[in-house]
């Protein structure tokens, strides 16, 4: 088992939540959980349990997670704070990703907490649209091939790749693969992690893959890449 730092950079469609949040912050929730594999038709309890509450200014990666340790034990309230990254309509936006705060009763309470170590919540925005999000957090992985790691929390598997690879690039040949393939129900981000090495990585989520299909999948993006390259 492998437990170690990095961050993963995605897409996803967020709008303004404007209820049960401190007034006049900006906080945005996620509608599509997984976009690639759930589209538009998301079972109910796989309802999105994410919120990105946007703050004023960058915070170091480790004030954050500090703040977020202190805030579990002071409240008991079991949820992920993790620093985030999001632009939207070429806009930049700093945020602490919240995660596992199902319902979000819980995230004015979550809010007040922080603002007790200093962190200042941007004004609310009525922001909605597709949104790249990098989320900088702590992964458990292990081994499941040699070049393929196995998320131990979540549904998720991470592709071995030998190029850093911009969003945009990573998006089209993304798109070439789904259309090379007969894998169809997968959704793909970019990861980095960092250990002993530096590995980049493309995360495959799906409830159902098999051990042929993500090696179907990696084979693919591997061919796509060395085309460019």
């Amino acid at each position: 088992m492998l437990e170690t730092f990095g961050s993963i950079i995605k897409e996803e469609q967020v709008v303004a939540l404007e209820k049960g949040i401190l007034p006049n912050t900006a906080v945005l929730e996620n509608l599509g959980l997984y976009p690639g594999y759930y589209g538009a038709h998301i079972p109910e309890h796989e309802k999105p349990d994410t919120v990105f509450l946007i703050i004023n200014k960058k915070i170091p990666t480790e004030d954050v997670f500090r703040y977020t340790y202190e805030i579990r034990k002071r409240t008991g309230i079991n949820f992920e704070g993790a620093p985030a990254t999001i632009t939207i309509f070429n806009n930049e936006y700093q945020a602490i990703r919240v995660r596992n705060i199902a319902g979000f009763e819980n995230v004015a309470e979550v809010q007040e907490y922080y603002k007790d170590y200093g962190v200042t919540f941007a004004k609310q925005k009525r922001l909605e649209g597709v949104a790249v999000i990098q989320i900088k957090k702590i992964f458990r992985v292990e081994h499941f091939t040699d070049r393929i790691l196995k998320d131990l929390d979540d549904d998720m598997f991470y592709l071995k790749i030998d190029k850093q690879l911009t969003w945009g690039y990573f998006k089209k040949i993304t798109s070439q693969v789904r259309h090379n393939v007969t894998v169809s129900a997968f959704d793909a981000a970019l990861a980095v992690i960092y250990g002993s090495e530096v590995l980049d990585l493309i995360r495959i989520y799906s409830k159902s893959i098999t051990e042929d299909e993500l090696k179907v999948l990696h084979d693919k993006y591997e061919e796509f890449i060395k085309r460019s390259f």
